[in-house]
């Protein structure tokens, strides 16, 4: 039996970096406050029930802040499954660190901690119904980057000057018997107009590209676990001409985006074939170390588009991002390799979530 395939291309890209484990995205904060019927006693309630109370409704707080914040996808399946959550909240809510104030009869309490965004993708795979067939092959491609040179520009200012002349004149005259005389006056104004333009060039960035192995098997971990069928991008390069990898790795190198001549190659390749192609980009800033933890920290940020082959085109179907993401390491190569692992997991995450509610299987 032959079903088609779909090709993921996520290309990581590492630009001024800080590295961490965490997506950004994934700390959540919920705060919760109440009235208690007795004052507290030596700083907390003085039933246990009304503490769990409280530090329940903000975890529940913190997770729906959450959800609103991502995309439709995402907020639609939290919906659909807010009560499964809520009753299993410590299975979807980790880490949690807890702040307290109990003064008189006031109780407030402020939690934070991390949402396992893994878990809340898997309850789209559970709801579904059985798949009519297989879901497609996917193959991942990621090529990270990292800027090798920065070409900045000064700012070009344009001046503009004019100048407008007003006259202004007036005239007298007068008779007196047989004689007739008239006089009159004139004046000039000069008004003089300035103005201009400035304009700031973005800088030109040149880019140091590789494959890490991690974002391969961070992607894979991810789709497998939704059903889809992993083959290694290496095979599909070799078997459809007109898919090069180094012709992606070359235009990411000089550019943010493909040449139309490298993405039209790569849809004719893989056209009745491939059915669904993946290109996402995520770019890593500078390392900076983290106040909390004193580790150092690399932001990513991450974006990706969806094509599918609809028989004629290759239409979007989802897209991604831009979305920022960090990650922690004792030194600058852990930081950035979970950086780009963190942004990996959430970008396919991301695209299954969509597929799936477009019913794109």
């Amino acid at each position: 039996m032959y079903f088609k395939t779909a090709l993921l291309v996520l290309i990581a890209s590492a630009t001024l970096g800080t590295p961490s484990i965490f997506a950004s995205e994934n700390t959540i904060t919920g705060v919760q406050a109440k009235e208690l019927k007795k004052s507290c006693k030596k700083g907390r309630p003085r039933k246990t029930s009304e503490y769990d109370e409280v530090l329940a409704k903000a975890k529940v707080n913190a997770l729906r802040s959450w959800a609103a914040g991502r995309s439709v996808a995402t907020s639609s399946l939290f919906e659909k499954h807010q009560d499964e959550i809520i009753t299993n909240m410590d299975d979807y809510f980790l880490n949690a660190s807890v702040i307290h104030k109990c003064e008189g009869k006031s109780f407030r309490i402020k939690v934070r901690g991390s949402v396992d965004e893994n878990k809340i993708a898997l309850l789209s795979k559970f709801s579904r119904k059985a798949l009519s067939r297989p879901r497609s092959k996917i193959t991942a491609v990621f090529l990270a980057r990292k800027a090798a040179s920065v070409k900045s520009y000064q700012e070009k200012t344009t001046s503009i000057q004019s100048e407008t002349n007003f006259s202004e004149g007036a005239e007298l005259s007068s008779l007196s018997g047989s004689g007739a005389s008239s006089e009159g006056y004139s004046s000039t104004k000069n008004v003089a107009e300035t103005g201009g333009s400035t304009v700031v060039k973005a800088d030109k960035i040149n880019w140091d590209v590789f494959r890490p192995r991690g974002l391969e098997v961070a992607a894979k971990r991810t789709f497998s676990s939704f059903g889809f069928k992993t083959i290694e991008v290496s095979q599909v390069a070799g078997r459809f001409p007109g898919f090069d990898l180094n012709a992606f790795a070359q235009d990411y190198t000089f550019g943010d985006n493909l040449k139309p001549a490298t993405l039209n190659n790569a849809f004719d390749a893989i056209a009745g074939e491939i059915s669904l192609l993946v290109i996402s980009t995520v770019d890593v800033g500078q390392k900076s170390l983290d106040p909390v933890s004193g580790k150092f920290r690399v932001f990513a940020t991450v974006t990706a588009q969806v094509y599918k082959d609809d028989g004629f085109f290759f239409e979007t179907v989802a897209a991604v991002g831009p979305t920022q993401y960090y990650g922690l390491g004792a030194n600058e190569t852990v930081a950035e390799t979970n950086a780009l692992i963190v942004a990996a997991e959430a970008a396919s995450n991301e695209i299954v979530q969509q597929l799936n509610a477009a019913g794109i299987q």
